[in-house]
């Protein structure tokens, strides 16, 4: 039986597990909702065994599913351990890389200040950008690199702090006069819809929100539009000229937020990955960000 089962087919089956769906497995890893069922449903077939309960509301994992589960994890790390063997061994800057990154880090610093010159220079690398406000799962490979505002749980990542940005209540400029006149309680305030510092810092000031959202790059793009103010990084009065800072004076300081930049410590030296990895750091250290490698 073990020589009719091909990993490809359980490589999409765990996504579909871990994901819940075949839907959400298949935009993780590019290809068609049908191509994974159809390659699910042939394991199912290879193994004798029904790995998922279809039901109207989704899919869900049988008890043999999951034991599938459990038992392929070991193979899934061995192959990732030979991949990244295999990565280092190979001199040459090319193929895929994947980084995860927010959107706001994407469309007003990767994208015009370090892609152009990185591509430039290493024409056969190719750079996948996985956007999203959500972590990725550095451990499972679904990205390469990921520059994240929080530390990565226990695992063997090598951590850069790529910069340590201060925040600030930032404004379209066109308000800033008449809103420096009103008590900060009563500014229009765009929140974002998930405990963060920043929120906790405008506590004592019990404001409600004018605008909330679920997206921290919404948030940037409303206060750019003129909807309202928000704690911000002061940085991006640089890269918005729109932007200008408001005074606020609380009994604690406005947090600073730090920046990282994690890659699976397999992978920190195969050429593709440090070549995208040392020109991030190159390109926050352009705009005042502290780096420190933790190994």
């Amino acid at each position: 039986m073990a020589a009719s089962i091909v990993w490809d087919d359980v490589k999409l089956f765990l996504s579909a597990a871990r994901s819940g769906g075949f839907g959400a497995a298949a935009r993780e890893l590019g290809t068609m909702q049908s191509t994974v069922s159809r390659r699910v449903a042939a394991l199912e077939a290879a193994l004798g065994v029904r790995l998922f309960d279809r039901t109207p509301t989704g899919i869900e994992l049988t008890a043999a599913g999951r034991r599938v589960v459990t038992g392929a994890a070991p193979a899934e790390a061995a192959l990732r351990a030979l991949s990244d063997v295999v990565a280092m061994t190979n001199p040459r800057v090319s193929g895929v890389v994947r980084l995860a990154l927010s959107e706001t880090l994407a469309s007003l610093f990767v994208i015009p200040r370090v892609l152009p010159a990185l591509l430039e220079k290493h024409p056969e690398l190719v750079v996948d950008l996985v956007v999203s406000d959500d972590p990725t799962d550095l451990a499972r490979r679904d990205a390469d690199l990921a520059l994240r505002f929080f530390l990565p749980p226990k695992g063997d990542f090598v951590t850069r702090r790529v910069a340590r940005l201060d925040t600030a209540p930032l404004v379209h400029r066109r308000l800033a006069k008449t809103l420096a006149k009103q008590s900060p309680s009563s500014w229009p305030w765009v929140a974002v819809g998930r405990p963060s510092p920043e929120e906790a810092w405008l506590a004592p000031l019990h404001a409600k929100p004018r605008l909330t959202t679920s997206s921290f790059h919404t948030q940037l793009e409303a206060v750019s539009h003129g909807l309202g103010v928000a704690v911000l990084p002061r940085l991006m009065t640089q890269l918005r000229s729109e932007l200008v800072e408001l005074p606020l004076v609380l009994e604690t300081a406005a947090p600073a937020v730090d920046l990282f930049l994690v890659t699976p410590r397999g992978l920190r030296r195969a050429a593709r990955v440090a070549a995208v990895f040392d020109a991030l750091t190159v390109a926050f250290d352009d705009v005042g960000g502290a780096t420190r490698e933790q190994r």
